[in-house]
């Protein structure tokens, strides 16, 4: 039970990042230390089906509940309490390294080493495209396009670093998407928030479990360097998140309570880290 209760706790952590810009869900999920069992249990679902699900469900039922029901919370800290939000899960991503380097302090070849930089060229490259579009209007919707979406998100939460919802902003499909899950429980916006979350949904667990299958090759194939590549991806977002919070001007008192929320997140990512 205890156990449970964790990983639903790791869950809401995960679909509370996933909601915020900048953020990636897949990174949180390894600095919690449930990404490598996550991407095992997807990819080889069917195997060991009660314990895979056993961990898969607590897990989704996290992200879920955050998604339904913390993303108007979450909204609402970022237009109010913008350096304090970003500071935290900063934190928390922060507070998962220590264990990620222990599983690859061994081996610093210079192969691995090279697989490190290519991550964090590629999150600044796409970062770059991002500042370029981030301005784009809203574009057309329909079934296919948001299917599309569904597996373009699927591959933001697999490969770890990359912000789905920055690409979904980017490509200027956040607004509607963010807004179907927040209202979702409203009856009279039922069917419209339905006929755009079915096909995004649909795109993304199938996206998610062909990609789990291939991460989960990699992970068991070439472990080492698959670790060194997500230090590389850890590294660039870590790098990309505090150059984005850098952009405006805060007052003393809002940076003090966002250090002290930066520490706070770094403790509670160790301990959670420790738990599981």
């Amino acid at each position: 039970m205890k156990n449970t209760i964790i990983l639903i706790l790791k869950g809401l952590i995960i679909g509370t990042g996933k909601i915020i810009p900048g953020v990636s869900g897949g990174l949180l999920a390894i600095t919690l230390n449930i990404y490598d069992k996550g991407i095992d249990a997807i990819g080889n679902f069917f195997k060991d089906v009660k314990k895979h699900f056993l961990f898969l469900a607590p897990v989704g039922i996290g992200i879920v509940l955050a998604i339904l029901l913390i993303s108007k919370l979450i909204n609402y800290s970022l237009s109010n309490f913008y350096l304090p939000t970003m500071l935290l899960f900063i934190g928390l991503i922060l507070g998962g390294i220590p264990s990620i380097v222990n599983e690859i302090k061994h081996d610093k070849s210079f192969k691995n080493i090279f697989i490190l930089i290519i991550p964090i060229i590629i999150i600044l490259l796409l970062s770059s495209i991002t500042n370029c579009f981030n301005n784009v209007g809203p574009k057309p919707v329909n079934s296919i396009i948001l299917f599309i979406l569904g597996i373009v998100d699927a591959i933001t939460m697999i490969i770890p670093g990359i912000s789905g919802t920055a690409i979904l902003m980017m490509l200027g499909y956040y607004d509607i998407i963010i807004n179907s899950f927040s209202t979702f429980t409203n009856i009279t916006l039922l069917t419209f928030n339905l006929s755009i979350l079915i096909p995004f949904i649909i795109g993304l667990v199938i996206g998610i479990i062909i990609l789990a299958k291939i991460i989960s090759f990699l992970l068991n194939k070439y472990q080492t360097s698959s670790y060194f590549a997500i230090i590389g991806f850890t590294i660039s977002s870590i790098l990309i998140l505090i150059k984005i919070v850098l952009q405006n001007y805060y007052d003393l008192s809002e940076i003090i309570i966002a250090v002290i929320l930066l520490v706070i997140g770094y403790f509670i990512s160790k301990k959670l880290d420790k738990i599981s």
